[in-house]
């Protein structure tokens, strides 16, 4: 599984990715309707790897008090998710790249557990292209100089390729390099120096959600009403920073040419699954935002997303629907691991049947035959803009919580989201696919808001089969046998819909509140669901922020680096000292360095109720 990091799929990223192109969409299937259900980098990949929607993880954040590593750690996160349960079906499952924000050169001896070996990418420096730490099974971090960390994560994967090929055991392994990503100082991605003259002409896409005039964005909720039209430097910005993202995204396509390669070359690419995707999608210019992820619509949460393996056809493209908390059991049904011994708590389902039968039907109408059309998303917390001016324009943005469903049809699709300030937007995405013209509001769709916020009720609350299959709860829970957006719009059913509360926030906090974010639907969900029984208490867990010790203004990345073996990454690389280690950066807590040990330091166990 290859993973890069905020890559968009609307703004036509992979466009630029000929080997993508080539060595896997043309090889297999590319399922144009895969989503992320919260549109960040930590909380979706904790819930790609335990299976889990964030309201159930309780990871909704990539700081605390939201979540991070540290507060996956406290969770007991790390003592039941995907290496795990892919070692019981005897597997070896192996890690390379950036694994969860917040595992840092502090914590990093808390090495993430069920990997039978991963090198993780540590912050502060993981969004630093050009200063690569990193820590390898909880050893001392080391710094790898002289390297951008796209080549060293490439490096590094291709040396555990050539393992783990060499071994008899099936084996799992995740490469997740940081490029797309924006280098935080600067907002801007970081391209390999070999691919800074690429595409001189690229700008940003003008769709027709770019930088809408007032009509369109007076109608959006919370701040994203406040913000004005992008001016021609915003513009220019955007299309700078466009640019270095598809320049950034060739040292994403070396990955997957290589890796190709290599089983190609120990005749093992057709028995092989390769996935690609992202962890979130990412805009540029929609809705007058310059840059960033982490909102609802279709450009932050539409994934590219395919695959190429046994069974799967080739050269399809996919209507499908998927989202990543089908990933895990997926991959469990591959490995062959017996239903009775996957976990209660999965929230998602295994797409093997859609790969290997892409070209099925969503069905006639929203929710008709395929459960996986209502898709839940959500966030909570603080929302930045990653553009230059992200703080003339008031970033970080403090009430950006919000809980949304998006249903996909093959003639009706919707999208309804309810923001903590108590907007709300409703879009009919069939008619209206770039989210433009809300119709809140408007009492000519008062009874599919009606139906919308019912099942919205339930989605937010699922677990286990009702994230599956939203519609069961109606029909477990009246005579009615409602199971798709067709039945329930039946007028019979008015007063059954319109008797179900409103979702709302009771304020905009920056964590999941269960008190705040009453009522829930059914109401147990309030006392016994929400993924309580399945993690431990967090509340005032200590968070770790280390400072940045070490700089470099060079470039990496060179033409000549492109073929650069490991004793060349590890010929200037050395470990960090400890006073880089402890360098001040706003950490809560202190921190016992044990390198090598992986037992949980005091200081972590501090984090309680």
């Amino acid at each position: 599984m290859i993973m890069s990091d905020d890559q968009d799929r609307r703004l036509g990223s992979t466009d630029f990715q000929g080997v993508l192109h080539r060595e896997i969409f043309a090889q297999g299937v590319e399922f144009v309707n895969h989503f992320a259900t919260i549109a960040q980098c930590c909380p979706s990949r904790a819930s790609l790897l335990r299976g889990q929607a964030a309201h159930n993880t309780n990871v909704t954040n990539v700081h605390a008090p939201g979540g991070n590593y540290d507060k996956w750690v406290v969770a007991g996160l790390d003592e039941d998710y995907l290496p795990h349960w892919l070692k019981k079906a005897g597997y070896r499952a192996e890690y390379v790249g950036k694994f969860l924000n917040g595992l840092n050169v502090v914590n990093a001896n808390i090495m993430p557990k069920g990997w039978d070996h991963i090198d993780a990418l540590l912050d502060p420096y993981t969004t630093y292209y050009n200063v690569p730490v990193m820590s390898q099974n909880g050893e001392r971090p080391v710094y790898y100089k002289g390297f951008h960390s796209t080549d060293v994560v490439r490096i590094k994967a291709l040396d555990r390729l050539k393992f783990l090929l060499s071994q008899k055991q099936p084996y799992y392994l995740q490469i997740a390099p940081y490029s797309v990503h924006v280098q935080n100082d600067i907002n801007r991605a970081v391209p390999l120096a070999r691919h800074m003259d690429l595409f001189p002409d690229v700008g940003a896409p003008r769709l027709p959600n770019y930088n809408p005039p007032d009509e369109y964005q007076a109608g959006k909720g919370s701040w994203l009403r406040t913000l004005p039209l992008m001016n021609a430097s915003v513009q220019a910005e955007a299309d700078y920073s466009y640019r270095l993202r598809a320049q950034s995204l060739q040292g994403v396509d070396e990955i997957i040419q290589d890796v190709v390669h290599m089983l190609s070359a120990h005749g093992q690419l057709d028995d092989t699954y390769i996935v690609f995707t992202s962890d979130n999608g990412y805009k540029i210019g929609q809705h007058r935002v310059p840059g960033g992820k982490a909102l609802f619509y279709a450009e932050d949460t539409n994934l590219p997303f395919a695959v190429r393996g046994p069974g799967i056809p080739k050269n399809v493209t996919s209507q499908i629907p998927g989202v990543h908390l089908d990933l895990a059991p997926t991959f469990l049904d591959i490995a062959g691991l017996p239903r009775s011994e996957w976990p209660a708590f999965l929230d998602g389902q295994s797409l093997l049947p859609q790969w290997r039968d892409p070209h099925a039907s969503n069905g006639s109408g929203t929710g008709d035959g395929n459960s996986k059309e209502t898709l839940n998303v959500e966030f909570w917390g603080s929302c930045t803009i990653e553009a230059p001016n992200g703080r003339e324009l008031g970033a970080p943005f403090k009430t950006t919580s919000y809980k949304t469903l998006r249903m996909l049809g093959d003639r009706q699709s919707w999208l309804l989201s309810v923001w903590c300030t108590g907007d709300v937007e409703l879009y009919d995405t069939a008619a209206d696919p770039f989210e433009l013209r809300n119709l809140a509001g408007n009492p000519d769709y008062d009874a599919v808001w009606n139906r919308l916020n019912a099942l919205l009720l339930v989605t937010k609350s699922c677990a286990g089969g009702t994230c599956r299959d939203p519609w069961a709860v109606f029909a477990a829970n009246s005579t009615r046998n409602i199971s798709t957006m067709a039945e329930a719009m039946d007028p019979r059913y008015d007063a059954y819909f319109a008797s179900f509360p409103r979702v709302h926030f009771g304020t905009c906090m920056q964590y999941q509140d269960i008190k705040n974010e009453e009522p829930f639907y059914p109401p147990a969900a309030a006392t016994t669901g929400l993924g309580q029984a399945d993690r431990r208490p967090t509340d005032n867990f200590v968070s770790t922020n280390p400072g940045v010790a070490i700089t470099d203004a060079g470039l990496y990345g060179t033409l000549a680096q492109r073929n650069a073996t490991l004793e060349q990454v590890y010929a200037n690389a050395r470990n960090l000292t400890d006073a880089e280690i402890n360098m001040p950066g706003g950490r809560v807590g202190g921190a016992e360095k044990r390198w090598g040990v992986m037992s949980v330091p005091e200081w972590i166990l501090e984090g309680h109720d």
